[in-house]
């Protein structure tokens, strides 16, 4: 799968209601297992993003943010 299949993806995910998205985000969790069936390389990748958060050195984006990026990639 591309990125522009997986961007279209979570647009088409995030017009669908909140009961349904709810319902899509517990299967795609499920989906992912347990926090122990993570390799080290994605281990490692979360603790380096957190910190990464926490010291500023990038910055989160609000649910609207993200829309308005998906939005114009698809545009």
């Amino acid at each position: 799968m591309n990125m522009s299949t997986v961007t279209e993806l979570i647009s088409n995910a995030l017009d669908l209601p909140r009961t349904d998205r709810t319902y899509l985000a517990k299967k795609l969790l499920e989906s992912l297992g347990e926090a122990e069936e993570l390799s080290n390389e994605e281990q490692s990748t979360i603790v380096r993003r957190s910190r990464e958060l926490k010291e500023g050195v990038v910055k989160g984006l609000s649910l609207d943010e993200l829309k308005e990026i998906v939005r114009q990639k698809t545009a």
